[in-house]
């Protein structure tokens, strides 16, 4: 009994020596670079605790306890021996260089924030990069987002290898522009894959040799990278070169979202951080907490969903799931009331900040009468939503080209009946690509669960110089996973803001489809003109000085505003553009087709007065949306001029030559033009002949 009681007291004490290390037991006291990091920062902003999680690069250190035989403490990892009293504890150290893969996450909100960041893609993430380099570490800083998941590093080849799992971005010079002004691009660069071309099949083209390549002259050449390896990629840069290196105040609040309750309209309001009575009072949010949607399958097929937010789920880049796929939900219950001086919403589809917005706009709208309606300063802030005429889902295909196929051009076919098309974009240099097959909802390839058989047929009829680089394994996954929606075309308006401390931008702003790839440049650029207004409007107020190293009450309100002047005409006609050129059928034809015809007769004719087609003017540097969309107009309306005085000059020469050969031959002017008529008609069915005929002799 006593031996057993003096055991019990020795397992007590290894309990209390590990919980509470001390000099005595060899235990370091000395604290690392980031734990005193993160006590500096907790005394220094906020007194709530925070969570340490390890990527991939951990500063650990494995503490070990054994003893000969083993008794119901294991749990806690002691073990005692009822033979001897004895217990030996061997410690195993293991360090490395302290980085983004161990600082400490942040386990609840703060109370106060100079700037909250609605949303963790790549707008949100940039848009911190941005502020933080702009005022300096102290500015404190959150970026809330729904997904409880870490993003994994952008050089994580576990994670990127499965290339059929991630939905690919090209970012061109618009993007690129941005990261560059933020010192991102060289990583992005060595992220991201350099794409100089594409190579077209046309319907009905099913041999390899058919193929036809298309040089680009792009400057700088588009750069292709998954999105999820890009806000992998601004994560690191945020925590390695801010967080970690220059003890940045920014809390990345994974598994939380932003919901506005007072947008700061009340101008008597009464900062109560400063006590004392501020220009523009700070807006107030609700940060609630979110949780993971995992998915789980029985052995019957049957799916079910649960949340979860274990904090496994938030390291493990084994079991990252693509963000197309991720799904969460929000306890209305777990959340944290706090305020800001600047909120921007860059939480992309779901459009929390946007909604908000939206609704306070729509209530302050209808408490008008109708002579204040008339004559209010300010339109209502909605989102339009266009219905989807030309509705697209998506399967993504591994592709692994041959070793004589080029590994840097964009690969495209098209089914004979255009009801399925094939886009292929490389995911690294190794020429591996990530293909998706672009289809109507309602087609049977679409639907989960298909037959693997009839997906090979298909790629045998249409598409056999990809099928035969697609192995079976790879083919019935396709072919039984369901389909991924396209995002549909929306834009917010007639202003960006609410008040004068809460924006939108990035994908929450304008929402296109990924075909041109305007949306991810867009949202990027979005956040470098952030960057040049907030510039502007410190030096209009002349508080450019060391001592206004952050940004005076001043200057958000007037950026908010300069902001949405600047930027509200471009997301609607971002989104116009984009959608005319998606257009089924005749619209099609109308508003996409023929204009980049006739944008390439007139411009080759007068470049000077005519711009190039709507790709070209895309990809023109320094100029904006709206800018486009106004040329592209004046071009319409010169061209229709044009053809309108050649078409009336064209029929008055008819007129007169009918009338000539009528007097000539003294026949009516009517029997001429029909006796024109036929001859035109017989002359074209000829030309149709002789066609055909040369068709079958070649074949």
């Amino acid at each position: 009994m006593t031996r057993r009681f003096f055991s019990s007291v020795a397992a007590l004490a290894m309990v209390v020596a590990i919980l509470y290390p001390s000099p005595i037991l060899a235990f370091s006291s000395t604290k690392s670079p980031i734990q005193q990091r993160s006590q500096q920062q907790q005394s220094h902003t906020h007194t709530f605790k925070r969570k340490s999680i390890p990527l991939s690069r951990p500063t650990t250190t494995r503490v070990v306890v054994r003893s000969t035989t083993t008794s119901n403490d294991n749990s806690i990892g002691i073990s005692s021996d009822t033979a001897s009293s004895s217990t030996t504890i061997t410690t195993t150290t293991t360090t490395t260089t302290p980085s983004s893969q161990s600082f400490q996450f942040p386990s609840r909100p703060a109370s106060h924030y100079d700037a909250v960041i609605a949303g963790g893609g790549p707008a949100g993430l940039l848009t911190a990069i941005m502020l933080t380099q702009k005022y300096g570490p102290s500015y404190k800083v959150a970026v809330c987002e729904r997904r409880p998941t870490i993003p994994p590093s952008p050089f994580q080849s576990d994670v990127w290898n499965d290339v059929a799992r991630f939905y690919l971005l090209g970012i061109g010079h618009r993007g690129q522009s941005a990261l560059d002004r933020f010192g991102i691009l060289p990583d992005f660069i060595k992220a991201s894959v350099e794409v100089h071309g594409r190579r077209d099949w046309q319907p009905g083209q099913t041999n390899v040799e058919d193929g036809r390549t298309t040089i680009s002259n792009k400057d700088p050449p588009s750069r292709v990278l998954a999105r999820d390896k890009l806000v992998g990629l601004l994560h690191e840069q945020l925590v390695e070169q801010h967080i970690v290196k220059r003890n940045a105040t920014i809390d990345l609040l994974y598994g939380y979202q932003v919901e506005p309750l007072e947008f700061g309209n009340d101008r008597s309001h009464k900062n109560d951080d400063t006590t004392t009575t501020a220009a523009t009072p700070p807006v107030k949010v609700r940060i609630t907490k979110c949780e993971e949607v995992v998915t789980t399958t029985t052995p019957t097929n049957d799916q079910s969903t649960i949340p979860s937010s274990s904090p496994s789920s938030l390291s493990s880049s084994s079991s990252y799931e693509a963000s197309q796929d991720s799904q969460q939900v929000c306890n209305v219950d777990d959340y944290v009331e706090a305020t800001t001086h600047f909120l921007v919403g860059a939480d992309g589809a779901s459009r929390t900040v946007a909604r908000a917005m939206e609704a306070a706009d729509a209530k302050r709208f209808r408490q008008l009468n109708f002579v204040q309606k008339v004559f209010a300063r300010q339109r209502p802030f909605r989102i339009t939503r266009f219905d989807d005429d030309n509705p697209r889902v998506y399967k993504s295909v591994p592709i692994t080209l041959p070793s004589d196929w080029p590994r840097d051009l964009n690969y495209s076919a098209r089914s004979r009946d255009s009801r399925i098309t094939l886009e292929a974009l490389p995911s690294d240099d190794k020429g591996n690509l990530c293909a998706l097959l672009l289809m109507r909802p309602d087609d049977e390839l679409a639907q989960p669960n298909v037959d693997p058989n009839k997906l090979r047929r298909f790629f045998d009829d249409e598409f056999p110089q990809f099928g035969m680089l697609v192995n079976d394994e790879e083919m019935t996954r396709v072919a039984q996973k369901p389909a991924s929606r396209l995002p549909v075309f929306r834009y917010a308006g007639p202003r960006l803001c609410m008040g004068s401390r809460t924006l939108v931008l990035g994908d929450a702003a304008h929402t296109v489809k990924p075909y041109y790839g305007l949306g991810a440049n867009t949202a990027l650029e979005d956040v470098q003109v952030l960057s040049d207004i907030l510039d502007e409007c410190r030096r209009s107020e002349n508080l450019d000085t060391a001592e206004n190293c952050c940004p005076p009450e001043s200057v958000i309100p007037a950026a908010v505003q300069t902001f949405s002047d600047r930027r509200s005409g471009d997301a609607q006609a971002l989104v116009t553009i984009s959608r005319n050129m998606d257009r089924p059928g005749k619209l099609f034809l109308v508003n996409f087709l023929i204009p980049i015809i006739l944008d390439g007769i007139f411009h080759k004719l007068a470049p000077k007065i005519f711009g190039p087609n709507i790709f070209g003017m895309f990809q023109m540097k320094g100029i904006g949306f709206k800018q486009i969309q106004r040329k592209k107009r004046l071009d319409r309306t010169l061209q229709l001029v044009i053809l309108g005085t050649l078409a009336s000059g064209f029929c008055v020469a008819v007129k007169e030559c009918i009338s000539v050969v009528a007097r000539f031959t003294g026949k009516s002017p009517s029997l001429v033009s029909l006796g024109i008529v036929v001859a035109a008609a017989l002359f074209g069915v000829g030309i149709k002949k002789m066609t055909t005929t040369q068709k079958a002799s070649v074949s």
